[in-house]
């Protein structure tokens, strides 16, 4: 079980990393906050506080960046009109 356990983060861990690459604020936080999402989730499974507490903070600071680059997207669409 603990192979499972392994294999599944790993999995998890590699799919993560292709969603980092994103450039705008709020796609970035997007990014985060799934990326701590599936922190979050890892920690669950391997019993690790400290993974899902870190998982926490990206999820919250995630959303942060997406929200101010949501806001930085409106004021480029209001000011170009």
């Amino acid at each position: 079980m603990p192979t499972l356990r392994l294999a599944l983060v790993a999995a998890l861990a590699l799919a993560a990393t292709g969603l980092a690459a994103c450039d705008r604020s709020h796609e970035s936080g997007a990014s985060q906050k799934t990326i701590g999402h599936v922190e979050s989730a890892a920690g669950d499974l391997t019993g690790s506080d400290k993974l899902k507490s870190q998982g926490k903070h990206d999820e919250v600071v995630g959303g942060v960046k997406s929200a101010v680059g949501d806001v930085k997207d409106t004021v480029k669409d209001a000011v170009k009109k």
